[in-house]
């Protein structure tokens, strides 16, 4: 009996010793799949990581002008995130986050955005190069003005009142086209109608009445503009304009003055500081005009400012105050008493995109002071061709 339990001894102390070596082996292997998912874990903390900061460093790319360089510039190494968020990597620096505060989420096309399609057609900002656009408007304005007077009669005098009241509409084709080193062409063609009304009254009756009206083309206008300093963090864009009107309006037409008709050359400059969804614009102007037929109108010496609100990316609206003097004129170098002018003026508007690179713009213009119109009312329709033409 000694033979058999010894051999069944020997067989248990052969299979634990097969056994117990297993146990650690499970113990590692156990050891190793945690790790394992612990470094998958961390590298997916990783990669949200590194998408958060790329996206706020995209943000703060758009918000002081950085333009990146490169196709690949804007995405994350392929080894470095998961394949479902790839797509999210490889946003263009046009999207914003949306988490962002104060931010507006747009698509691709940052610059088809109505704020900035706003800000471009007066001026604070340039087309880029070879991009062409056109834009048609029509422009009422109205302007009333009275002066008391006497009126004889039987040898009796009356406080009579002469009212002159004048419909002015021109009709304007502009064209914007963008050049090299940051630069802008612009040309303008105007054609005016204008109708002056007459009327005398006494003791508010109405003792006399007269009408002219009187159209023709205006002035063709020639502009080049050019970006002298670009937004930075805490700098505004700058932007210089030299504007050449010619002679080659009409002054009158039928007894009736429809401005114009001088050389007029205009320096301005325009600045612009963004914040999304808010720009604020200002500006300043100094015209000169030379003289003609003896006459020479007044220097015109103005200024402007007002913001730009985007409510989403397909509409903005404007507020803006715009003010300028012109000195008295002269006559055969004589100056004209009282031929100064202070103008003054609100101008509230929007704009609204209507298809793909078609602006609508409707503003109304109240006037402030005497000299300037009552009010106004424009509307154009400014179309951009979106390929470059060089």
């Amino acid at each position: 009996m000694d033979t058999p339990v010894k051999k069944i001894r020997c067989l248990g102390i052969g299979i634990a010793a097969l056994i117990l070596p297993l146990f650690p082996l499970t113990s590692q292997a156990q050891d190793a799949d945690t790790r394992t998912e612990e470094m998958e874990r961390r590298l997916q903390e990783r990669d949200k990581v590194i998408l958060e900061l790329l996206e706020r460093v995209e943000m703060l790319e758009r918000r002081v002008g950085v333009e990146r360089r490169g196709s690949g510039s804007g995405q994350v190494p392929a080894e470095a995130i998961k394949p479902d968020a790839v797509p999210e990597a490889e946003r263009t620096i046009t999207e914003i986050s949306e988490g962002a505060p104060g931010a507006v989420v747009v698509k691709e096309g940052d610059a088809e955005r109505a704020l900035e399609r706003s800000l471009t057609r007066t001026g604070a900002l340039l087309l880029p190069l070879g991009i062409l656009e056109i834009e048609p408007g029509l422009r009422y304005a109205r302007q009333e003005d009275s002066t008391p007077g006497l009126f004889s009669s039987d040898d009796q005098l009356f406080a009579a009142e002469t009212e002159l009241n004048a419909n002015s509409l021109t009709a304007d084709m502009a064209l914007r086209l963008g050049l090299p080193w940051d630069s802008q062409l612009e040309l303008g063609l105007p054609y005016r109608w204008r109708e002056v009304e007459s009327l005398n009254s006494v003791g508010f009756v109405p003792t006399e009445s007269s009408s002219q009206s009187g159209a023709a083309l205006g002035d063709i206008r020639l502009g080049l503009a050019k970006t002298l300093v670009r937004e930075g963090l805490w700098r505004p864009d700058i932007v210089g304009r030299i504007t050449w009107d010619s002679a080659s309006g009409e002054r009158e037409d039928n007894g009736v003055g429809l401005g114009g008709g001088f050389n007029e050359i205009r320096g301005s400059l325009s600045v612009i500081k963004r914040q999304d969804p808010i720009a604020i614009i200002g500006g300043l102007s100094y015209e000169h005009s030379f003289e003609e037929d003896q006459i020479l109108p007044g220097p015109v010496l103005a200024v402007s400012f007002g913001s730009f609100v985007a409510l989403s990316p397909e509409t903005s609206m404007r507020f803006v105050f715009s003010g300028g003097y012109q000195y008295e004129s002269e006559l055969a170098g004589e100056a004209l008493a009282g031929s100064d002018r202070t103008l003054g003026s609100l101008v509230v508007g929007g704009t609204t995109l209507l298809a793909p690179g078609l602006l609508l713009n409707l503003s109304l213009n109240v006037g402030l002071t005497d000299d300037a119109d009552d009010f106004g009312i424009s509307l154009s329709l400014p179309f951009r061709f979106t390929s470059p033409l060089y």
